[in-house]
């Protein structure tokens, strides 16, 4: 088996090819395997800081021997993106949509082009003996990289793999005779993302989360919080996407189908029964609203200007509703994308930065539960109705904060989050109700719809009056939980 193990040389490029011929050890002849070799030109397509690349996605235009195609590579985020796929060139010539589509969320704003051009010259042979037994294969690439019409790198990269037949007499004189003439030989070739340099190889805008304990700094956590709800709205995101791709492809499967029998779309008796080409973004809205909670939780730490815009941008997108597909978002999505990226990178915290991350929450739950228990323990029943709403605010937002620090306080934070969603849905009946219409709308109202509405309204009165009167009678037992949990806190 040890003589199977592939040889790996990097050779300097403009070297003659060295003879590898000896008919003392038995290498008789080298000929040329047609069928492996090529020449291909790759342009890579990227935004200009290649933050697909950085990112671990590869997207291509590819010829060779004359042949187009267009290619994916993303094996780091199977099975979201696919590994090494292909599609045939267009007529058009045009990057196909689905493949524009499946890598938005790594290009968001930025715009797509072309950022390098690679030429790899491939020759191949076979080593032969004088009995035309195959002693293994050679693979000799010439790869140049072109960057706005001008070379930047070339190198050279023979492989040799040896066949059982290869004595390892053979393998010592083929190994001597490609080190003697320049050649180093090597463990591993660099990938190609190394070979074309900066910026392809700065860090990716996706970085795994790190492991950290509980007493990590405050900059670390919040980083590390942000890293990782990034990667769970990406890969929600992309499960979409793929989804969304698959649909569209059945769907023109399914008409050419119909058209090779006879019939148009409109008459395939399973149109009806297809599903639709979006299945809406509802797994996606639910990772946006978990980070509107991380978000709400670490009120007090941010920069308020950027927690303010991050709020109001993700309020805006939840709240246009599920029904509508994934390639329908638009910029204010890909917004928070990049202001997430920056935060998971930098969080701008401060000079709370280094303070450990623990006292410094606890102390921001701390005080929106004095908010919350002053708040309630001063309401009646006949309280206005700016208190009350005062009230459910305070919850929500406590209620926020909990939820979002659960990773950090873990079983007493939802310990009182359930707490506080009692104490919200409380609340949420005794706020105030729609006031009277006004003269000038009565007066367009008959004497039936006019009494309709007051005995509407006064049912609305009578339960809103109820439920202040429950929730003044429940308050002290609420109360005596929060405080206890505030105590463990």
């Amino acid at each position: 088996m040890a003589r199977r193990r592939k040889m790996l040389f990097e050779l300097p490029y403009s070297l003659d090819a060295p003879r590898l011929t000896n008919p003392s050890v038995g290498i008789d002849r080298l000929t040329v395997r047609s069928d492996a070799t090529y020449e291909m030109v790759i342009t890579l397509l990227d935004a200009p800081d290649h933050r697909l690349l950085r990112a671990g996605v590869m997207l291509a235009h590819r010829v060779v021997d004359g042949l187009g195609d267009w290619y994916l590579d993303a094996p780091s985020w199977q099975p979201w993106l696919p590994a090494d796929h292909s599609e045939p060139l267009g007529a058009a010539g045009d990057l196909p949509a689905d493949l524009a589509e499946l890598v938005r969320p790594f290009r968001r704003r930025a715009p797509l082009g072309p950022v390098a051009a690679v030429n790899i010259v491939r020759n191949s042979y076979t080593l032969k003996d004088p009995e035309d037994v195959t002693l293994g294969t050679l693979r000799d690439e010439k790869i140049t990289i072109r960057r706005n019409g001008l070379t930047t790198s070339r190198f050279r990269e023979v492989t040799l793999v040896p066949s059982p037949a290869m004595t390892g007499a053979q393998r010592r004189f083929l190994s001597e005779a490609l080190t003697m003439s320049g050649g180093i030989q090597v463990d591993s070739f660099p990938d190609l993302v190394f070979r074309l340099g900066a910026p392809a190889t700065g860090l990716t805008d996706y970085p795994e989360p790190r492991e950290w304990d509980a007493k990590v700094s405050l900059e670390t956590f919040v980083s590390q919080v942000f890293a990782s709800r990034l990667q769970d709205i990406v890969r929600a995101d992309l499960a979409l996407r793929a989804s969304e791709l698959a649909q569209r492809t059945r769907a023109a499967a399914d008409d050419d189908d119909a058209a090779s029998a006879g019939t148009g779309p409109s008459d395939d008796p399973s149109a009806e029964r297809r599903p639709s080409s979006s299945m809406g973004i509802a797994p996606l809205l639910r990772e946006l609203v978990q980070l509107r909670h991380i978000v709400a939780s670490l009120s007090a730490v941010l920069e308020p200007t950027w927690r303010q815009t991050m709020h109001n941008d993700l309020t805006a997108i939840i709240d246009a509703g599920p029904e509508r597909p994934v390639s329908s978002l638009d910029d204010r999505y890909y917004g928070v994308l990049d202001e997430l990226i920056g935060a998971a990178r930098a969080p701008q915290l401060g000079d709370l930065s280094n303070r450990q991350a623990a006292p410094v929450l606890r102390q921001q739950l701390e005080s929106g539960m004095r908010i919350l228990v002053t708040r309630c323990q001063r309401l009646r029943a006949d309280s206005p109705d700016d208190d009350w709403q005062a009230a459910l605010v305070a919850t929500r937002e406590l209620l926020g904060t909990s939820e979002g620090l659960g990773i950090l306080f873990g079983k007493l934070a939802r310990k009182v989050a359930k707490q506080l969603r009692k104490v919200a849905n409380l609340l949420e009946p005794a706020q105030g109700i729609a006031e009277w219409p006004s003269d000038a709308q009565l007066a367009e109202w008959s004497a039936e719809q006019a009494f309709v509405a007051g005995r509407n309204l006064q049912r609305a009165g009578d339960a809103r009056d109820a439920a202040r009167a429950r929730f003044v009678e429940e308050w002290p037992v609420l109360r005596r939980k929060l405080l206890n949990l505030r105590q463990q806190a």
